[in-house]
């Protein structure tokens, strides 16, 4: 049987019926089917019950991309250059890490995803990259597509990235937070050439990867270049 992997929606508004909708880009899904996994979409609630039991029913958890993470989360002010938030998806995503951690299943966190996993264990962000260094060069891609690459990784030995890809590896960027002071029990393991956390590992976990970039725009590709992270990923829930 393929393993089940819970997915955590995003929350958004359809223009067209004006209602709230439960959505994961196709993407996602795409990448956990072709890694052999059967994907699990989460709604956003706030009911503690519910989630307790998609926790014990998953084997395991991705968290996708999304709006910023709300600085309240993280005991920060809101900058002038924060974008959309949205607090009780903030909390929602937040309580469903920490029955994860719990229960000690495989977690990968991609771009927003990477984000609230540090803000869950403890860390904080930058809220906008302009604010990290003035040597910041720009990690929000628009110039190609989804699937087009943007910059270099350098990724660290002794890391199950370096396992998967090597010691560098080019990548997409769709974002303008970033992870500042790392969480406690978070190893970084891979930075962009301007000092900018690009993927972090769980030091004394059975099977938790962050990312920065959004690896499943790459199954739209004959190669398919990043589907050794999905098929790692899904070969830990499945054990």
């Amino acid at each position: 049987m393929r393993p089940k992997i819970g997915v955590l929606a995003h929350p958004a508004v359809n223009d067209h019926a004006l209602l709230l909708t439960h959505s994961i880009g196709g993407d996602y899904i795409q990448s956990l089917i072709d890694a052999g996994g059967l994907p699990v979409i989460i709604p956003v609630t706030n009911d503690k019950e519910l989630l307790k039991e998609y926790t014990d029913e998953c084997d395991g958890f991705l968290i996708p991309g999304g709006i910023d993470v709300n600085p309240i989360c993280f005991n920060e002010n809101p900058h002038p250059l924060i974008g959309d938030t949205n607090l009780p998806f903030d909390r929602f995503e937040l309580e469903m890490i920490r029955l994860i951690r719990e229960q000690k299943k495989p977690v990968l966190g991609i771009c927003r995803g990477l984000q609230i996993l540090n803000v869950a264990m403890g860390g904080s962000l930058w809220q906008d990259l302009s604010l990290q260094s003035e040597n910041t060069f720009k990690h929000v891609q628009k110039e190609q597509g989804r699937p087009g690459i943007s910059h270099k990784v350098e990724i660290e030995e002794n890391s199950l990235l370096h396992q998967i890809f090597g010691k560098e590896l080019y990548v997409n960027s769709f974002h303008h937070q970033a992870l500042k002071d790392v969480g406690e029990g978070l190893q970084v393991v891979a930075k962009a050439p301007d000092g900018t956390i690009e993927a972090v590992e769980g030091k004394d976990y059975p099977y938790m990867v962050a990312v920065q970039w959004h690896p499943e725009n790459f199954i739209v590709l004959p190669e398919k270049p990043m589907l050794k992270l999905f098929e790692s990923f899904v070969e830990a829930c499945g054990k």
